[in-house]
């Protein structure tokens, strides 16, 4: 999912969580889905080995150490999670989403304060949860990120869906001279 800021992406996150009352429409997840927002911090006292820990008891899962090894983890295992910087805090958000044992799986910017080689990583990481057979929707800020991860795109703007599919067929909508997506974003917002 693909907006420009306040074009309502993680509203819509909210409302299909259940975080936020839909002002129309309806959502069916049955309980399937997951949802990591952007910015949280949970257990800020607790260190990173308990709160994988309670999320995998609460789910019925384990911690992966493949996963933790992925997200460069391992040595932060015993830090608070207050301390944790802005893109170690985002690492454990995803491998808490990970964790958690849920088809559908919601990530608000999972590339946010992460650096290259760290968002190279989460795509690979993203990509095999998809061929697990995970469903992953994404909102993302970084165009060319979207772009190399993403199979299809939702695009908003202003609270509205302005397009839907995939990078081909968005470049196509986008007019000639479309020839990124950011172009293509440009172009229909």
């Amino acid at each position: 999912m693909i907006g420009p800021n306040g074009a309502g992406k993680t509203t819509l996150f909210e409302c299909v969580a259940g975080l936020l009352p839909l002002s129309g429409g309806e959502v069916r997840t049955n309980g399937n889905l997951f949802y990591v927002p952007d910015a949280i911090r949970p257990w800020p006292e607790q260190s990173v080995r308990w709160t994988l820990a309670l999320m995998a008891r609460i789910f019925g899962s384990a911690v992966d150490p493949a996963l933790l090894a992925a997200l460069d983890l391992e040595q932060l295992l015993d830090a608070p999670v207050r301390t944790l910087s802005k893109g170690e805090a985002k690492r454990l958000d995803v491998a808490l989403g990970l964790t958690v044992p849920r088809p559908l799986l919601l990530l608000d910017e999972p590339f946010d304060g992460l650096d290259l080689r760290q968002t190279r990583r989460m795509m690979e990481l993203l990509r095999g949860a998809v061929t697990g057979g995970r469903t992953l929707l994404l909102s993302i800020h970084q165009l060319a990120d979207a772009a190399r991860v993403c199979d299809r795109f939702l695009l908003l703007d202003h609270g509205r869906v302005i397009a839907v599919g995939t990078l081909v067929e968005l470049l196509a909508r986008g007019g000639s001279g479309s020839e990124s997506l950011e172009e293509v974003f440009l172009a229909l917002t």
